[in-house]
């Protein structure tokens, strides 16, 4: 059984390094760091460097610089939920092709592509060059939006997109090594970048080809759910949130509030009380939030009754919000 390094790695931005010798023992870190996979090289002497870090929110960064080289994943690799994690790759210099679900991407320098750990793939480094590479939680990286996690599509960059010049100019300031003036600064630096490069996959994925109008209309019925679930995540404080008031704010027929919700294999009511609840929980077990009593917890998430919001609580998660509260340690 291989050693996991991922425990004794450091918080971002303070990148640690790796010596692991030879070829074998590369492969068997980036085994550990990104997803397994098979390490072959072009040359008889390669040159390699490698880094890595945790991220405050939740994944792991590594930084590999190399001569050219392969890393094959035969298998993918789910993790515990079944969603996989999500690979966001910048080439910060050299250039490539990556592989995965039959779509081959390649890459040069200042390109950014994304893969999943769900699915076999391939990254291949045709000269030397250095690369990197974030392993994101899929529901971190998402967010409220399963159904891109559910429809995930290995995707490149737009040419010329302005957001991934963005995150070429915040990727260097994001791992600089300083001091910083508080916890919350480097938190809140690192989950701009993370939901930047979100944006980025989202711009990719919209731009990319589809096939006749069926495609159109796909993309069209993604659009409307997401400005949905926008909406509802907004307003899931609002006790009297309903579904005629979301048909009204998005200028769609109530009947239509209903099937979006089906093409998700739920119901208005059922989605509601699970994002609601599910916020709780985040904020039960935030030390920042700490000071706040469960009452006041339930209404600032749309229970109105603090008594329904213990029976529906305890229901979800097999136990009352103070328990959760005392047996989860705070974030």
């Amino acid at each position: 059984m291989h050693h996991d390094p991922t425990p004794h790695l450091s918080f971002a931005p303070h990148l640690r390094p790796f010596y692991p010798g030879d070829l074998r023992g590369y492969s068997t870190t980036l085994d550990a760091l990104v997803y397994p996979g098979e390490l072959s090289v072009q040359h008889s002497h390669p040159r390699m460097n490698l880094e890595a870090c945790r991220l405050v929110g939740g994944g792991i960064a590594v930084s590999f610089d190399s001569t050219p080289m392969q890393v094959r994943h035969a298998a993918g690799q789910s993790g515990h939920d079944g969603a996989g994690e999500v690979l966001a790759m910048i080439a910060v210099d050299g250039q490539g092709t990556i592989e995965q679900a039959g779509r081959r991407l390649p890459f040069r320098k200042g390109d950014i592509v994304f893969r999943t750990t769900r699915l076999p793939s391939t990254c291949a480094l045709d000269e030397s060059g250095r690369l990197v590479q974030l392993r994101l939680p899929a529901g971190r990286f998402f967010g409220i939006y399963a159904d891109l996690r559910d429809n995930f599509e290995p995707s490149l960059a737009q040419p010329g997109s302005m957001l991934a010049e963005s995150a070429r100019q915040q990727l260097d300031r994001l791992f600089a090594v300083q001091a910083q003036p508080h916890p919350a600064l480097a938190y809140f630096s690192e989950q701009s970048f993370v939901s930047l490069l979100a944006a980025i996959y989202c711009e990719a994925v919209a731009g990319a080809p589809q096939a006749g109008d069926a495609g159109a209309a796909r993309r069209h019925e993604r659009d409307r759910w997401q400005r949905l679930a926008a909406y509802v995540e907004a307003n899931l404080c609002d006790p009297e949130l309903s579904v005629e008031a979301i048909a009204r704010e998005l200028c769609i027929s109530k009947r239509l509030v209903h099937r979006l919700f089906a093409t998700q294999q739920t119901q208005y009511g059922a989605y509601l009380r699970e994002r609601r609840l599910e916020r709780a929980a985040e904020e039960l077990a935030n030390e920042r939030l700490a000071q706040l009593s469960v009452t006041e917890i339930a209404f600032r998430n749309g229970f109105n009754d603090p008594s329904h919001f213990s029976r529906a609580f305890r229901d979800r998660f097999g136990t009352t919000p103070g328990g959760y509260r005392t047996a989860r340690p705070l974030a």
